[in-house]
């Protein structure tokens, strides 16, 4: 990596903190501080734009109140920042930049493809013999090579804003099946991961603040949106209590917490009853809307308040490293429970999972013709180039790869467009673009 000229000093984080994948001229950003050219550089790339048209939970269009991957990833960044404004006890040394916090949180999800987590599956089982494929990998990826902000590739962000996004610095070594989740950097990548890391395996404090940041959001969220849109029902909640305190507990005891009977064994059906009387029995619709609203605001509120910033290993010359995120384990018992609500109740669901099902069908069905297609003549005429670039120069990935970034960065309705395009008689025109 090479030194930006001419970098602003950021309080907390060195020079080598502000590194760029290439150089640049900064003089005609002299006063603008590193880390929010980093987070204009991610809002306004076009990876970024997509993900409103990407699926969070409930299926992109169908309403247009439920989250999309956009959405969400705006409120990871807000959650992000009350992080670190509402962390406890900070030590006196300890300097942590919003704007780097907010554009990792921003850029979490950027290499998502489209029909949530069916969407990654599909593309993970069709990848698993060439590399496979994981959603946060594949956000590497497109920040430094698939994004065309520089003209080497990539959107050239900072090295403390790449670190931020790696969230596994493990590379890909074909263990375990592809039904696994996919906890792993791509192999090609290794070598890059290990730069922008310094050798170091573990996640960054900017990352941390980002991933729990996320796992609020994503726990929270499903929750409103799925009573919203009529898929969480309480009664069913209270009836199935037992089934979703194993999970809880199993999954809690992965996790290394230990059980509180408190989350697990009377909540889930205490809290059946609690939701189910603040959200439905409200003498109007208004004051149903308002009551969900506050207990989004309060489950946030309760999930980071206790959180603090504690040293980690005193010997690190990186404040990034030096400090990490402490969780209060009750905080992360009830995310867990959130979550395993979800799953049951809606997840679950075969409204849910027939969409999911179809979104696997679609990606997988174009995966394997533009496989089979040698000439690469089904696909657009930029990745047509893309591909030709890529056979003078390996290092750009192999074909296999490359149709799945083409496959990862579309949305839902460009996918579906582009299946009926090549499946269904009648569709299709001369005059579309592709």
């Amino acid at each position: 990596m090479n030194i930006l000229g001419n970098i602003p000093k950021t309080d907390g984080y060195s020079p080598w903190d502000c590194e760029r994948f290439y150089y640049e001229d900064s003089s005609k950003d002299k006063e603008r501080p590193t880390f929010e050219i980093d987070k204009a550089r991610v809002i306004h790339s076009a990876s970024f734009r997509r993900l409103q048209g990407k699926t969070q939970v409930l299926g992109v269009g169908a309403r247009d109140f439920y989250r999309t991957r956009l959405t969400h990833s705006l409120e990871v960044a807000q959650i992000g920042r009350g992080l670190c404004r509402e962390s406890k006890d900070l030590p006196k040394d300890f300097k942590i930049n919003q704007d780097l916090v907010e554009a990792i949180c921003l850029a979490h999800d950027i290499g998502h493809p489209a029909f949530g987590h069916s969407g990654e599956a599909t593309l993970n089982d069709k990848m698993w013999t060439n590399g496979g494929f994981g959603a946060n990998p594949q956000n590497l990826r497109l920040v430094t090579f698939l994004e065309s902000k520089h003209p080497d590739g990539g959107l050239n962000l900072s090295r403390a804003m790449l670190d931020g996004i790696i969230k596994y610095s493990h590379p890909f070594d074909g263990s375990g099946t592809s039904k696994d989740k996919p906890n792993f950097t791509y192999k090609e990548d290794a070598e890059l991961v290990k730069d922008i890391k310094g050798g170091r395996t573990v996640k960054s404090i900017e990352a941390e603040i980002a991933d729990w940041a996320d796992a609020v959001a994503y726990c929270v969220d499903d929750i409103e949106d799925s009573f919203r849109a009529g898929l969480l029902d309480f009664y069913d909640m209270k009836t199935r209590a037992e089934e979703i305190c194993e999970q809880a507990k199993r999954k809690i005891k992965k996790s290394n917490l230990e059980d509180d009977p408190k989350i697990t064994s009377a909540a889930v059906a205490n809290l059946a009853m609690t939701l189910h009387k603040r959200f439905v029995q409200k003498p109007t619709l208004r004051k149903r809307k308002e009551a969900i609203k506050s207990w989004t605001s309060e489950t946030i509120g309760r999930l980071i308040r206790d959180c603090r910033i504690v040293g980690r290993v005193s010997s690190e010359t990186s404040n990034r490293y030096k400090y990490g995120l402490q969780i209060p384990p009750e905080a992360q018992r009830q995310a867990i429970l959130l979550k395993v609500i979800a799953s049951v109740l809606v997840f679950s669901d075969p409204r849910v999972r027939t969409l999911e099902y179809k979104g696997g069908i679609v990606l997988g069905k174009l995966f394997d013709v533009f496989v089979g297609h040698e000439d690469n003549e089904l696909l657009p005429l930029d990745f047509q180039e893309l591909m030709k670039d890529a056979a003078a120069n390996p290092n750009h990935g192999s074909r296999g790869r490359l149709i799945t970034d083409f496959l990862a960065g579309m949305t839902d309705h460009y996918a579906f467009q582009y299946y009926n395009r090549l499946f269904l008689p009648g569709e299709g025109s001369f005059y579309e673009a592709v």
